[in-house]
């Protein structure tokens, strides 16, 4: 089962619907396949999603939010994939290292070309509820 924060078009749903469930989520619904709203709060099961994935999606100003939420809903081992602009970081190893406090365990964060994509597995089912994470201030 795969949670698609901040979907989009869903075209990983499209992709992948024969052989995966995967929960399309956004803040505005293209069409009936997406479930529209906050990211911060889903109608997910706790500990129900194998994969948690943000593909350009950590927007909001409460981003850090989004990423509570994924953690509630990942089984313990399940895996965390974010896909973000490496100009959107100061430090990105410094941001992964900080997804720990979050409960997660993150790996070396891997640069292809403009992007960097930052995996982790959940570990922890308790988490830092004070934490904030920011991009870089323009």
């Amino acid at each position: 089962m795969i949670a698609d924060f901040g979907c989009g078009e869903a075209l990983l749903s499209k992709a992948v619907s024969d052989r995966h469930i995967v929960h399309s989520f956004d803040h505005v619904a293209i069409d009936e396949s997406v479930i529209e709203g906050d990211m911060t709060k889903t109608n997910l099961d706790p500990e129900s999603v194998d994969v948690a994935l943000f593909s350009l999606s950590l927007m909001g100003s409460n981003f850090t939010d989004y990423l509570r939420e994924a953690h509630r809903v990942l089984k313990i081992d399940g895996q965390l994939h974010i896909w973000e602009a490496i100009s959107r970081f100061d430090d990105v190893k410094r941001f992964a290292k900080s997804l720990q406090r979050l409960g997660f365990q993150v790996f070396e964060p891997i640069v292809k070309d403009a992007f960097v994509l930052i995996e982790g597995r959940k570990t922890e089912r308790q988490l830092d509820t004070t934490l904030e994470l920011r991009f870089r201030v323009h």
